[in-house]
């Protein structure tokens, strides 16, 4: 039995809900702390980097590709340093992509799509595409994670794949 893509769905719907509370409890300081390198200054635009991303990713599977004007448009409501609005960002690049999964066929998962900008040139089947853009996520929260621990609060808990509901049966910690 193979790893589905709506379980990787599901447990980073996980993984944002636990972070969405957390940021709901500590408020929207923490998204100010800053991420090591050049690329994304601090979590909160490392979060929207993520949501972007799938935002990019859940477009392009459906034959549409994220225009300048949509963005600067969506990116006038946003503010990195609001909780609260990145992750109603989050939740409609999630919706997008929810779109595009529910009614892909056969045909759409194997269809190669490719795209060329920045710099790189990616191709690949819908499939490969959709888990990367998860993955993707999955470790930039964990980076995060590291963030926040390092400045001394306790990121939420029980990330582990082994903890998510969306694999079936849950594990629980006695």
């Amino acid at each position: 039995m193979d790893l589905t893509i709506d379980e990787l769905l599901g447990y980073t719907g996980e993984e944002r809900a636990k972070w969405e509370n957390w940021f709901s409890v500590h408020g929207n300081d923490p998204l100010k702390f800053a991420m090591p390198g050049e690329v994304h200054p601090d979590i909160g635009a490392l979060i929207l980097h993520c949501f972007w991303a799938e935002l990019f990713y859940a477009l392009w599977m459906q034959g549409e590709m994220l225009s300048e004007d949509r963005a600067k448009k969506e990116n006038e409501a946003l503010a990195k340093d609001q909780a609260a609005r990145i992750f109603a960002f989050g939740s409609s690049a999630r919706k997008e992509m929810r779109g595009f999964t529910a009614g892909a066929t056969q045909e759409d998962w194997d269809r190669v799509h490719e795209v060329e900008g920045r710099g790189v040139h990616i191709k690949g089947p819908a499939r490969k595409l959709i888990a990367h853009i998860l993955i993707h996520e999955i470790r930039h929260f964990a980076q995060m994670a590291v963030v926040v621990h390092q400045h001394g609060l306790a990121p939420p808990g029980d990330h582990d794949l082994l903890f998510s509901r969306s694999f079936g049966s849950l594990v629980e910690k006695v």
